[in-house]
């Protein structure tokens, strides 16, 4: 049988307070029962709570609040361990992925340089074979220009002596001994150049580098083509300069050269047209010369295959004669003085040469 004890809290009198009141009593025998049926200490955590003034809760609520957290601490486990899966997934993935295109990467570069070494092979077996054939080539001009030029001395030489003995040649036999000297020397300086070639290409061409007065130079080559202009019409123009200047040059191969773009001036410009030569300082240490005609120039198509070897540039059916090397000559001359050579279409060629210090 149920029943229910009620007991009071014990009273302690203090002689120096007032007796409380019966108010306070009541509550302390209210709120102290104890429920002898639960067993459970309920009464006294309702009394403490009361006393405190702070809420309580009973072992059962908390344990009901333990039970919810950690269900909540292991549903919160569980979706990170499933994130964390799902990113080591991902990331297994993108490694592999990753390594997968490195080996195909790795195959490929294997493959390329593969062909870059059997195209490293070819090119070094080609290369040899150009040197080869460039040697013999040069080594066949040098020995053919040898061979020409002995016997062309010879006609030259005879067709002058008969030019100027006695007595007088009548007027066909002068036209027929100037055509004889025209031809003679119009191959001889074909053979000339194609020797300068072969040797300048064997690298066996010795240049010297030393100062050159640029206005003597530059006077002689105009007097060598003076003639050539009269013929053609042409008049030939120095622009004054400085005539101190010098440049670090080999003199026979400088002339050699202006004198080359003075005849291509002369020769393909127009009808009493004409030909001008300015020096001027392209840098501190450079200086230029430049050949300027009044020529019709040359399109941008002809410009690029200028420097090439037999190249007349549409010019073999014209009434002016050429090689087509002069010009390739006089680049690889003018480089080995550690100069340049170059052209604009409308306004002529120009070289530079390295100044002398001081000049």
């Amino acid at each position: 049988m149920n029943r229910t004890e009620h007991v009071s809290a014990p009273q302690t009198v203090d002689p120096g307070q007032p007796h409380r009141s019966s108010e306070h009593k009541d509550r302390l025998s209210s709120v102290g029962e104890i429920d002898i049926t639960r067993g459970k200490s309920a009464g006294l955590d309702e009394a403490a709570a009361a006393l405190s003034g702070e809420q309580w809760f009973s072992a059962r609520e908390i344990a009901v609040q333990l039970r919810e957290k950690a269900a909540d601490l292991r549903e919160r486990e569980i979706q990170a361990a499933e994130e964390l899966q799902a990113a080591s997934d991902e990331y297994v993935l993108m490694l592999q992925q990753a390594n997968s295109r490195l080996v195909v990467a790795t195959l490929e570069a294997q493959q390329l340089a593969e062909r870059l070494e059997a195209a490293q092979v070819q090119l070094e077996s080609a290369k040899s074979l150009a040197e080869k054939s460039n040697l013999a080539k040069s080594e066949f001009l040098s020995s053919m220009s040898h061979e020409l030029r002995t016997p062309l001395n010879a006609i030259l030489g005879f067709a002058q002596l008969i030019e100027s003995g006695s007595p007088p040649l009548t007027p066909t036999q002068n036209a027929n001994i100037a055509q004889i000297l025209q031809a003679g020397w119009y191959l001889l300086s074909l053979v000339n150049k194609i020797l300068d070639l072969a040797v300048i290409e064997s690298g066996k061409l010795p240049v010297s580098r030393e100062p050159v007065l640029l206005i003597d130079v530059i006077r002689e080559c105009l007097a060598m083509v003076e003639s050539k202009a009269k013929k053609h019409n042409i008049h030939v123009t120095l622009i004054p300069f400085d005539n101190s200047w010098f440049v670090m040059a080999d003199p026979t191969r400088v002339k050699q050269v202006l004198i080359n773009l003075l005849t291509n001036a002369i020769k393909y410009n127009r009808e009493h047209g004409t030909v001008e030569v300015r020096c001027a300082a392209s840098s501190a240490e450079r200086m230029r010369i430049s050949v300027r005609d009044s020529g019709v120039g040359l399109s941008a198509e002809k410009l690029t295959h200028l420097f090439e070897p037999f190249n007349r540039l549409g010019q073999e059916a014209g009434t002016e004669e050429g090689t087509g090397i002069g010009l390739v000559v006089s680049k690889q001359l003018i480089e080995l003085m550690g100069g340049a050579i170059g052209v604009q279409s409308t306004v002529g060629f120009w070289i530079e040469l390295m100044r002398e210090l001081g000049s």
